[in-house]
């Protein structure tokens, strides 16, 4: 049986969450940033799956439990959620449905929550770890 976390484990998985929250964050920024003639390239692909095996194997073994290894996942999913339903203020949009920016989106989607979530799973499951 593990130790309860203390103070340092608490605050070493507040800053996992809140680096899932702006890694998050910033690949949706950053998405349609990168361009080769008028084909996206979606760099911002590999930095959600890298950042979804990483996070959830440093939030478990800051808390020790499964909840450590969900909750970056779960953050990260709903922040780039968000911005596909979410119209601005000033009108504009985050995600767009032109030039392959949706695909691209996609990809982000759920290249990073299948990664995510099979962390998850393959770092929680007694005997894999």
């Amino acid at each position: 049986m593990t130790d309860r976390p203390g103070a340092a484990d608490w605050l070493t998985f507040v800053l996992v969450a809140g680096c899932a929250f702006l890694a998050a964050l910033l690949e949706v920024f950053f998405l349609t940033e990168f361009y080769n003639g008028k084909a996206i390239i979606p760099v911002v692909i590999l930095g959600a799956i890298a950042g979804n095996l990483l996070l959830p194997r440093l939030g478990l073994a800051a808390l020790g439990r499964a909840a450590g290894a969900i909750v970056p996942v779960a953050i990260w999913l709903v922040v780039v959620l968000i911005p596909a339903v979410y119209n601005r203020p000033e009108g504009d949009l985050l995600v767009l449905g032109t030039h392959g920016q949706q695909y691209a989106y996609y990809g982000l989607l759920f290249g990073g929550a299948i990664v995510g979530f099979a962390t998850v799973i393959t770092s929680t499951t007694p005997g894999r770890r």
